[in-house]
């Protein structure tokens, strides 16, 4: 058999005894452990989405659109003038300017604006004058007749046309756009209810909508070098337009729930 060694220098191991304030150290860590993790737990049971049982969430989207005829005329000119020197030029350009706006002034019902005032020099006379200056003028109206027959005496008075387009006034669109929100809607959710049929469910709730609009492209006017190239020895009749039409748009989009 057997027997035990002793190792001088060798004591046999004896188990020391816990004091009371190390029970209780111990104790206030367990403690500290236990309810961070039941921080943790609740703070995840917060964030965490909570799931619908049997429910199907659907993202939709729809438009209505409208083809509106345009009801507003817009017109751009500019006076134009070339001389030896600056002072001449803006003297011109300030003179021919003010008899255009009083004349446009008289007409009723028609918005004018002034552009862009420009005067340079052309070193190169590559247009036969050494100083040129320029400045524009808008006329916006609904009476498309009165506007264009301003816009031809003008033409006659020496203003060169830049651009000349219908368009659709933004009051006009405001107006269709509230017309086609019902009827986005609507079409909405004909499409949630065939799809919720097609599922074999039935409830439907809508959890969140958002309405938008599609802008309209904006016309071309037209081209400078067109209206500088016509011939300017015949007698000057007004300019002519016809409107055409303008989409508008209006788009939904939702997020529905479906339930059985």
């Amino acid at each position: 058999m057997r027997g035990s060694r002793n190792f001088p220098g060798f004591e046999p191991h004896l188990r020391r005894k816990t004091s009371p304030l190390e029970k209780l150290a111990m104790s206030t860590r367990i403690l500290t452990i236990a309810v961070l993790c039941l921080m943790t737990s609740a703070a995840a049971a917060q964030t965490a989405p909570q799931a619908d049982d049997g429910a199907v969430v659907l993202r939709l989207s729809e438009s209505a659109v409208r083809q509106v005829t345009q009801d507003r005329l817009r017109a751009s000119l500019r006076v134009e003038v070339g001389g030896a020197d600056a002072r001449s030029v803006q003297g011109q350009v300030n003179a021919k300017m003010a008899a255009a706006l009083e004349k446009a002034k008289a007409v009723a019902g028609l918005r004018v604006e002034t552009a862009g005032y420009y005067v340079y020099e052309d070193r190169t006379l590559r247009r036969g004058q050494r100083w040129w200056g320029n400045q524009g003028l808008t006329l916006i109206g609904s009476d498309a007749a009165a506007l264009l027959a301003l816009a031809g005496q003008l033409q006659d008075d020496g203003l060169v046309m830049g651009g000349l387009a219908y368009e659709l006034a933004p009051e006009t669109r405001r107006r269709i756009e509230g017309e086609l929100i019902p009827e986005a809607i609507q079409k909405l959710r004909e499409k949630a209810e065939t799809t919720a049929h097609a599922l074999g469910l039935t409830h439907l709730r809508f959890r969140e909508v958002r309405l938008g609009d599609v802008a309209a492209p904006r016309l071309q006017p037209l081209g400078l070098a067109t209206v500088m190239a016509a011939d300017r020895t015949q007698p000057m009749a007004p300019p002519a337009a016809e409107p055409g039409e303008t989409p508008v748009a209006v788009q939904v989009e939702a997020e529905v729930q479906l339930r059985p």
